[in-house]
């Protein structure tokens, strides 16, 4: 009997892995919904149609060039103005189920990487739009009707490449999609010379000095970097911003920035925010780009205070792990510091300075004395896409954010950092100042610790497994005459699934997968992962997901989460499916050493007819269990835990000042009660509204200038909204 890739499999110390692992974990995309797109080519498919954008070489030039400066966002790319729609481009086909498809490509020569940017976007329910590039290897979407905003605006994340394709599905019953728009094509032009651009095209831009942050073990940075967004905007500038918190301490979306990134509200629309973003491990590959919100209204910019302050305008998903940070505004100087952010839009980086920081002048039109100097950084440097980046104190609170200065890989010096005592309310005006948003009852305090939601609930989590501390894992292939019985083999196995018998039923988000082999065919070949409800062998599907191969490293643990988060009972199975073709791929996943003297099996496979226990099918002479490791949690948050921002109900406009839309996402035939609320929490106003509201327009009257809540009753829903009213 041969043994395979022998290797000592530590349960303990694996499963710490796997729990530091899960912090990096990959997410739903850019709120996005399930399905997919049809196949570039199906039987009956039109041709598809492509537009060639053309960007001059001046203007490439330009956009790669720059402008000569000290400030360090980004810039690489441009925004095209278009005007498309359905009507106008691409072409129509219906299915026989009734369901129409809507296609339209955009290629654009030398682009690294592309977007779309939609206005006006508002979909009718059960519309799906997807963007992916010419081989569906990178997909964004699907957008729904749940992206719909009240700027009627929708900016979508990039895909590497080329070659854009945008893809609309509408169902047979439904009679219009609604309002939709193509009203810009970003392109970037940055050539990192990555291998791959499967993920990200700015991966391993940045210069080699710099330090990822999963290089550095330090609890308290492991935790800020959850509050650190990368910023795309305006065709592919790159800037960095942080997730701030308020003295609510309610969940309020607010992204703290330079002013000099983004100044404008149409900016602030179209922008992209990327959580999330970060190689799995120290020096390791590009990290996943699905973490993304887009679009955020600008709440305050301070002119010649380089600051801007961001609410988003969609919900931060809680499987993003949004941190908000604290701060701190009392003008003492750092004591030491470090600051975390995308240079050149590259994966998260840290940089840190253990001296302190001193008050200086930036220049260049910014006020005097209103900087802290980082004079020179102990580890890793700052470049153009740091631009926002927040200076983190010695306490992990928000002192600054980064203007620029001269520090690069050649020479670590001299970085500046608004300080945001300055900002703070050096300007009377809520739109030049944070106090007002980040202090809305007024408590006036010197710093605030940070606010994270979801704390509690993340700690709970715990990932299963056979196999135990201590056991070797191999790939066994006992009489096969090629491959392993965990993965491709001589009797062409498709089916392996490992059983799990707990206490009681869990949420399930995922699995990790210990790779073995993984030898790729093409870049389009994959599995599909699956759970099975439990008994005597793998029964109904509970939940499948493709993954890339592409996707998988060799010789090491993997996580896959899943697009749903799926309820599994006391039995369950977790495993994968595998399909045979030419030119053939060799996956396997590592398995137990055959345990000969206890024969403990929890292993099982289809031989492409039935399932069977991996002891049976090799007629008792190997049992054993795959590294297959569900991650379970005995609950979901609480929905009183999430932040305020709910999408079954949304206000606007906000801020207010004669009257405002209550607008619901769905009509009942429930009627609705409406409350206003100040800061203290006494009523202003209670209205009682009758059924099947879709809009309900409320005048909150002559209030003073300041911070309310809405409170909105229909049935069991019940949600509390802020507003801010302006005079």
């Amino acid at each position: 009997m041969i043994k395979k890739n022998s290797r000592q499999f530590f349960m303990n110390g694996v499963l710490m892995f796997a729990v530091w692992l899960l912090s990096c974990l990959p997410s739903d995309a850019q709120l996005s919904r399930p399905g997919k797109p049809y196949p570039i080519d199906y039987p009956g498919s039109p041709p598809l149609k492509v537009y060639e954008l053309t960007v001059s070489e001046t203007l490439k030039e330009k956009a790669l060039r720059g402008e000569p400066s000290m400030l360090k966002p980004a810039s690489s790319g441009i925004l095209i103005d278009v005007d498309f729609d359905p009507e106008n481009t691409g072409s129509w086909d219906t299915l026989d189920d009734g369901l129409k498809i809507w296609r339209a490509a955009f290629y654009v020569k030398d682009a690294n990487t592309m977007n779309l940017v939609f206005a006006p976007y508002r979909l009718e329910k059960g519309v799906k739009i997807f963007l992916y590039n010419v081989n569906q290897e990178t997909v964004q979407g699907a957008f729904t009707d749940l992206n719909n905003k009240p700027f009627n605006i929708l900016a979508a994340a990039y895909v590497p490449g080329d070659f854009l394709v945008v893809e609309m599905q509408v169902p047979g019953y439904t009679g219009s999609y609604g309002s939709l728009a193509i009203d810009g094509v970003g392109c970037d032009f940055y050539k990192s010379g990555s291998v791959s651009l499967f993920k990200d095209g700015w991966f391993g831009t940045s210069g080699i000095c710099n330090v990822d942050i999963n290089c550095v073990s330090d609890s308290l940075y492991q935790t800020l970097k959850y509050a650190v967004v990368r910023i795309v905007y305006d065709g592919g500038e790159r800037c960095t911003g942080t997730l701030v918190n308020n003295t609510l301490k309610d969940g309020a979306n607010y992204v703290i920035t330079a002013g000099h990134c983004i100044s404008n509200e149409e900016d602030a629309n179209a922008a992209l925010f990327y959580f999330d973003y970060e190689s799995p491990w120290c020096g390791g590959p590009d990290g996943n780009t699905l973490k993304s919100v887009s679009g955020a209204t600008l709440r305050a910019t301070g002119g010649n205070l380089d600051f801007s302050l961001l609410e988003l305008l969609e919900p931060v998903p809680f499987t993003y792990k949004p941190y908000y940070a604290g701060w701190d505004v009392s003008g003492y100087p750092p004591a030491s510091g470090a600051t975390i952010h995308h240079p050149l839009g590259d994966v998260k980086k840290i940089s840190r300075e253990a001296h302190p920081f001193i008050v200086a002048s930036f220049g260049h039109g910014y006020v005097d004395d209103n900087h802290w100097l980082a004079r020179h950084w102990e580890s890793g440097t700052t470049e153009a896409g740091s631009s926002g980046a927040a200076l983190f104190d010695q306490s992990g609170r928000v002192a600054g954010t980064l203007t620029g200065g001269m520090a690069d890989c050649a020479s670590s010096v001299n970085d500046y950092f608004q300080m945001i005592s300055h900002a703070w309310k050096d300007y009377p005006e809520p739109e030049r100042q944070l106090a007002y948003w980040l202090d809305p009852v007024n408590q006036q305090p010197g710093y605030l610790d940070a606010y994270h939601p979801y704390s509690d609930f993340w700690s709970t989590g715990d990932t299963l497994s056979n196999i135990g501390s201590g056991e070797l894992v191999v790939t066994e292939s006992g009489t096969l005459s090629w491959g392993s019985y965990s993965g491709h083999n001589s009797d062409f196995l498709t089916g392996f699934a490992e059983k799990f018998d707990n206490n009681a039923g869990k949420k399930m988000m995922g699995l990790f997968l210990q790779v073995a082999s993984n030898s790729i065919a093409t870049s389009a070949s994959g599995m599909v992962v699956s759970v099975w409800e439990g008994g005597n062998e793998p029964g109904n599907i509970l939940y499948e997901k493709e993954v890339l191969f592409a996707d998988l490293a060799e010789e090491n643990l993997n996580f896959i989460e899943f697009d749903s988060i799926i309820t599994v009972g006391k039995v369950f199975f977790a495993g994968y499916q595998l399909q045979y073709g030419t030119p053939q791929d060799t996956f396997s996943t590592y398995m137990a050493q055959n345990r000969i003297e206890n024969q403990v099996n929890t292993a099982y496979i289809r031989n492409g007819f039935q399932w069977q226990s991996l002891n049976d099918f090799t007629g008792e002479m190997i049992h054993s269990s795959f590294a297959v490791m569900p991650v379970v949690f005995d609950s979901l948050p609480d929905p009183d835990d999430f932040p305020s921002f709910d999408e079954d109900v949304i206000v606007y406009p906000n801020p207010v000042n004669t009257y405002m839309w209550l607008e619901f996402r769905e009509i009942s035939p429930l009627p609705v009660e409406v409350g206003l609320y100040n800061a203290q929490g006494q009523v202003l106003q209670e209205i009682h509204y009758g059924p099947y509201q879709r809009l309900i327009r409320l005048e909150p009257g002559d209030l003073n200038t300041g911070i309310y809540f809405v409170r909105i009753k229909r049935g069991n829903l019940i949600r509390n909204l802020k507003i801010t009213k302006m005079k």
